[in-house]
Order: structure tokens, then C-alpha cells, then sequence
């Protein structure tokens, strides 16, 4: 087995690992708790919106007391926006998982952020609601315009990238990319609204028909009617 498995680092304390291993514990602990009223917050607003939220309402939603909110997050405003960065970082986390399993050609990118933006984990009644009342907020709170308008930024970004190489891909003349990604972008927010006022007219599988059928008429070969959402996917 030879003299020794691993050499010890001298320079080190023997108690150092222990300590360390408590300290990432404690961090780890923390950072759930901050998550659970996070998701708690999420919760109390698709319940009572921004007007009437409390503290005390996200306490009782998340099982804590008053004082347990207060240590970890100094205000409501606070929590509010840790709230909303969540949201933005889950749902660019979810995008890029999505894209990551999709076919590589443009079509098959731009299907998947079709499915990705209606996916039952994301365009759910609650988490739209929260995304309407963030959204209704952001004329008055500039951090949460900033967070908001950098993930439309980025959006319009990717979706004009994507654009232009399936106009490039499949020979298309006289397309404007970034209008169309635009637009696009734009019919996704309405669906979503939709889906949350007029929720027996607007599911998500009517939502995604909807787009495809706009893009449908503009690039034929990727997404006309002989072509089935997995086939694009596959490509």
C-alpha cells in the first residue's frame, strides 16, 4: 500500500478542515433558507400583489417568523428584488438548458426558445403573475427596470442572432432580423398575458401554435405546415 495514501499540507491546521466544512454548511444553510422565503415571496405575491403583501404575509407563507425575514433580508424592498433576480437567473438558467438539448441549426434554436418561454415550469398562472406584477412595478423602481430590461435586452440579442442565421441558412431576402426577433418578443409577452386573463382561450400549446404560425409565414421551409414541431427540433 506504500508508506502513506496522501500527504498532509503541514502549513495547515488539523482543525482547519472541520472548521471549513462547518463554515460551507452554515453557507449552505443559509443560502436555502434565503431561497425558501424567496419562494415564499413568489407565492404571497401571485396570492395578494404588491399592494397588499406584508412581511408578516411572507412569514406565514414560508412557515418563519418576522424576525427570521428581518436577519436575512433587511426590508421588503430588499426581498423584493432578490425575488425578482431569482426569476430572472431561473428562467435564463432554464433557456439555456433548453437550447443546450435542441438540434444546432437556427430553426431548431428558435423552437426551443418557443418551448422554453411556454413550458409548464415557467408559463404557469402562478409565475406569470408574479413576471405581470414585477412588470407593473418597474415605471416606479428603477432596480427593477434594470434587472427587466437586461433580460429583454438579452432576449432580442439571442433571438436576433438566431434570426439571422436561419434568414442565412435558409436564403432569405429582404428580412429584418432584429424587427422580426423583436416582434417575436413581443408576441410572447401578449401570449403570456393571455394565458393569465383568458386562460380558457390561451394555453400554452395554442400560445406555441400561435407563434409558430407567425413564423410560418415568414421563413415556409423551417416552419410551414409540413414540418412538425419535432421535426424542427430534430434538425
Amino acid at each position: 500500500m506504500g508508506m502513506r495514501l496522501a500527504a498532509r499540507d503541514e502549513s495547515v491546521p488539523l482543525a482547519a478542515a472541520p472548521t471549513k466544512a462547518r463554515g460551507m454548511s452554515r453557507e449552505r444553510a443559509k443560502e436555502a433558507r434565503r431561497r425558501q422565503l424567496i419562494e415564499a415571496t413568489i407565492d404571497g405575491i401571485a396570492r395578494k400583489g404588491f399592494a397588499d403583501l406584508k412581511i408578516a404575509d411572507i412569514a406565514a407563507e414560508a412557515g418563519l417568523s418576522v424576525g427570521i425575514v428581518n436577519f436575512y433580508f433587511k426590508s421588503k424592498d430588499a426581498l423584493l428584488i432578490a425575488t425578482l433576480k431569482h426569476l430572472v437567473e431561473d428562467y435564463e438558467q432554464h433557456v439555456s438548458q433548453v437550447l443546450a438539448r435542441a438540434g444546432k441549426s437556427a430553426a431548431a434554436q428558435i423552437d426551443a426558445m418557443i418551448e422554453a418561454d411556454f413550458a409548464r415550469t415557467h408559463a404557469n398562472r402562478k409565475h406569470v403573475t408574479v413576471w405581470y406584477a414585477f412588470w407593473g412595478e418597474t415605471r416606479w423602481r428603477p432596480e427593477f427596470s434594470k434587472l427587466c430590461a437586461d433580460l429583454s435586452t438579452a432576449f432580442q440579442q439571442s433571438m436576433t442572432e438566431a434570426m439571422q442565421r436561419l434568414i442565412d441558412e435558409g436564403g432569405y431576402r429582404d428580412i429584418d432580423a432584429s424587427l422580426v426577433a423583436r416582434g417575436l418578443n413581443a408576441m410572447i409577452d401578449g401570449l403570456w398575458l393571455d394565458m393569465l386573463i383568458n386562460p380558457k382561450q390561451t394555453d400554452r400549446e395554442t400560445a406555441k401554435a400561435s407563434v409558430r404560425a407567425l413564423l410560418a409565414g415568414l421563413f415556409p421551409k423551417e416552419f410551414g405546415p409540413r414540418r412538425s414541431a419535432n421535426d424542427v427540433s430534430a434538425a
